[in-house]
């Protein structure tokens, strides 16, 4: 598990770093995807080519990984690592809603984002020549 400190100073630096252009920026208010959806994405997503994908499965093993990891917290009484760990799980399950988040990037440039909801469409069978 990505240290809490560690994950605030990426968010921070992922935020100067990357540049939004004004499609983005319109995508992201069509679609209801925030810059903090954007920042948790860019630290737990798997990077696939251009791409940052974090899609409802890879959220789940990270829900299941906070919760143990907040339970340890509660139980020791550290009550402001705890609530920072409830903002993290809150954004977590906002993109485990949506069924995942896709950012596509190029250089320090975001492109475009997209809600990775991945339904398959099976193919029907022939079945003969209808008649």
């Amino acid at each position: 598990m990505i240290n809490l400190f560690m994950a605030n100073f990426i968010k921070k630096r992922n935020r100067k770093m990357i540049n939004f252009t004004n499609h983005v920026k319109h995508q992201m208010s069509q679609r209801g995807i925030h810059k903090n959806l954007l920042d948790i994405a860019l630290i737990y997503g798997v990077l696939k080519a251009d791409k940052v994908i974090l899609n409802k499965k890879r959220c789940d093993t990270f829900l299941k990984k906070l919760d143990k990891y907040r339970r340890e917290t509660k139980r020791k009484g550290n009550q402001i690592h705890h609530k920072s760990l409830d903002e993290t799980r809150s954004i977590l399950l906002k993109i485990r809603d949506k069924g995942g988040i896709t950012l596509v990037i190029v250089g320090e440039t975001l492109i475009t984002t997209y809600n990775t909801n991945i339904k398959l469409k099976r193919k029907r069978r022939y079945k003969g020549r209808k008649r």
